[in-house]
């Protein structure tokens, strides 16, 4: 679930939920002494999807059957790894691949997708805040980064208000801390609203004292409301597999095979969602049998913030998704979010499933 992960890009920090993927340098997935096995160095935050597999033995048949080995350690700074030469592939949002690219010079190829930026904003029960346009000009809003989330909240501000939402400046005080700090500071009154991993607040919106804004929607529920290209699907992206471009264009069989991996993930998580938050509440952040009902229960519909299938769907789907980049280049040139005219256009491939 990826809870928290920091992307250092000089210095720009944040926090954001976050799926880290790692592989070896050079021109393709490197060879162990095993002969002709192909090594994928895979960075990994704490996830339900990689435990279902790993538990059911799916990743060990994958490995055998493609000749792969995954080679899994933590990490939660993909910028290094891309920076260091020593990765081949991440996870990052839509928003922050073109800044990756910026600050880096690194070239890269967004070939798949995982989950839905889904950070909504919350107020206490009982406040009258609806939208961002009903919470007075100057109030503090608690955030867990300049970037990541806040990004999304700061084109959707723009385009459906008119407001300038950032981080050391704008219409508001957004104030930064962790997320699990923050349905706390919201409830104690140190910020009139609070941009919050729904995972954070499992207890606090199970028993009413906070709630969405906005409906109840999350980002990804909200994205075509304002987006100036719409083609029908859900949008935008929290997490993406990225990888650099030289390891995708002389690997790009090894990242459908990936992609194919993760599809079987996400179906076992689909049948099996209940089950899943019950064997692994850590990833939940949920204890009590009620926050495990709850979550469950918020995970069983519209709310699943997993994609269906990791595969691009079409041109027109990555057109749809990358449409916030010309809404990111309209933003306060001052804003931690803002991209130059000429910022970097990454590429986004649509792959095909084998058969």
């Amino acid at each position: 679930m990826h809870l928290t992960r920091r992307l250092r890009l000089t210095a720009l920090g944040t926090t954001v939920a976050v799926l880290a993927l790692a592989g070896c340098g050079g021109d393709g997935a490197g060879t162990s002494g095993d002969g002709d096995t192909k090594v994928i160095r895979f960075a990994f935050a704490p996830d339900p999807v990689w435990d279902l597999m790993d538990d059911a033995g799916v990743i060990k048949k994958w490995e055998r059957e493609n000749n792969v080995r995954i080679e899994t350690s933590t990490t939660w700074d993909e910028f290094t790894y891309f920076a260091g030469g020593h990765g081949d592939i991440v996870s990052m949002s839509t928003q922050e691949t073109p800044v990756l690219e910026a600050e880096t010079g690194i070239k890269t190829v967004t070939f798949g997708k995982y989950n839905y930026q889904r950070v909504p904003l919350l107020r206490r029960a009982g406040d009258s805040y609806e939208t961002l346009a009903d919470i007075p000009k100057g109030s503090k809003i608690c955030v867990s980064g300049p970037t990541s989330n806040t990004a999304f909240w700061t084109v959707l501000a723009k385009e459906m208000h008119g407001l300038d939402y950032r981080v050391g400046g704008g219409d508001f005080q957004l104030v930064v801390n962790d997320h699990f700090v923050n349905p706390t500071n919201l409830l104690r009154g140190d910020c009139a609203a609070a941009a919050v991993i729904p995972e954070a607040a499992v207890p606090q919106l199970r028993k009413g004292q906070l709630e969405i804004m906005y409906g109840g929607k999350l980002p990804f529920q909200l994205y075509d409301e304002f987006a100036p290209k719409r083609d029908g699907k859900l949008h935008v992206l929290g997490n993406n597999f990225t990888a650099t471009e030289k390891w995708f264009d002389a690997n790009q069989d090894l990242a459908v095979k990936f992609l194919e991996l993760w599809q079987v993930g996400i179906e076992m998580w689909k049948k099996s969602k209940a089950t899943t938050v019950t064997k692994y509440p850590q990833h939940f952040s949920v204890e009590s049998k009620e926050d495990i009902e709850f979550m469950t229960e918020f995970v069983n519909g519209a709310n699943d913030w997993f994609v269906d299938s990791p595969f691009l769907e079409s041109q027109e789907w990555i057109d749809s998704e990358q449409a916030i980049w010309e809404i990111m280049k309209n933003l306060n040139p001052g804003n931690a979010n803002y991209l130059a005219a000429d910022a970097p256009t990454p590429r986004f491939v649509a792959l095909t499933p084998r058969g």
